[in-house]
């Protein structure tokens, strides 16, 4: 399935959430929506879904408009997530399962699979008011997945969830991505996002600040980044040659050199210039990128 987002616009009471927003998902690839809270993916992920409207703009599935067909074919896990107390584990899957029109029989028949699978047989007749964290966290994935959806939705799939079910969820996405599923992802966590998504969206107020495939954004941003902190004045270190950019908070100077420089050169002026607490040298990830662009100093031009 290939959902495409074009030029959608989102505001509220006169409030400009989302604008101008393209995008494309594609069967076997993960889209990445990232940004900081507040930045307007928990806007784009449920006009994705139908459940508010762009004030402008399009979005199509196949280059078809949003029906009630596709919405059943979308696993969808909100940002904002419930499940009710005094439901047991294996009704609560039931009744998602024929939410999603699976016939009662079938609708069985998943459940009792997928419960198996994540080895919760056990825990099936109890209350969900009586499971750990750590098992409700597997049940919003169960429902989400319940269906075998061709599409999948996940607003900040990776918050407050254990570093099992981290794990678990990570290697979840990338079978269903060689399935040949379409994944859209909406997430703070850029380290995350970076090993897992084919392309991103990173977003700042609700506007594109970057967008591309993963590959390319690091290729382009592939300056050597020195940090560095001292208990010295650390601003002396912007003058120094072959910094493109720098930037410092509290004690800590973080400094993007030109890659055509050995960084070894530059380490040697910082410890001349400065008292060194701790050195590092490394490439720039997507949480660098982004930061320094959202600072206003536009990289990689």
């Amino acid at each position: 399935m290939h959902i495409k987002a074009r030029n959608i616009f989102k505001e509220f009471d006169d409030k400009v959430i989302v604008e101008n927003i393209s995008c494309d998902a594609r069967s076997g690839h993960i889209l990445g929506i990232l940004g900081s809270e507040g930045g307007g993916k928990t806007t784009i992920m449920r006009m994705l879904m139908g459940i508010v409207q762009p004030t402008e703009g399009e979005i199509s599935f196949d280059d078809l408009p949003p029906s009630k067909t596709i919405r059943d074919s979308i696993g969808y896990l909100p940002e904002d997530r419930g499940l009710r107390a005094d439901e047991t584990l294996y009704r609560t899957l039931a009744f998602q399962a024929r939410l999603k029109n699976l016939s009662r029989k079938r609708a069985h028949v998943e459940t009792i699979r997928l419960i198996d699978r994540f080895k919760l047989i056990d825990l099936m007749d109890q209350p969900v008011r009586e499971l750990s964290q750590e098992v409700v966290e597997k049940l919003h994935l169960m429902c989400t997945v319940i269906h075998n959806p061709e599409i999948l939705i996940l607003d900040e799939p990776f918050r407050d969830v254990s570093e099992q079910n981290r794990s678990l969820l990570s290697k979840m996405l990338m079978r269903f991505r060689e399935e040949g599923k379409t994944i859209v992802i909406a997430s703070e966590e850029l380290n995350e996002a970076e090993r897992l998504c084919d392309e991103v969206v990173l977003l700042n107020d609700g506007r594109t600040v970057l967008q591309g495939a993963v590959a390319t954004i690091l290729e382009r941003f592939q300056e050597n980044l020195i940090v560095v902190e001292g208990h010295d004045n650390l601003q002396s270190l912007r003058n120094i040659q072959g910094i493109k950019k720098f930037s410092l908070s509290r004690q800590t100077a973080k400094m993007f050199v030109d890659k055509r420089i050995p960084p070894q050169k530059i380490l040697e002026v910082i410890t001349k210039l400065v008292n060194v607490r701790r050195i590092e040298v490394h490439q720039p990830n997507l949480n660098d990128i982004f930061l320094e662009i959202v600072r206003g100093k536009p990289q990689g031009e």
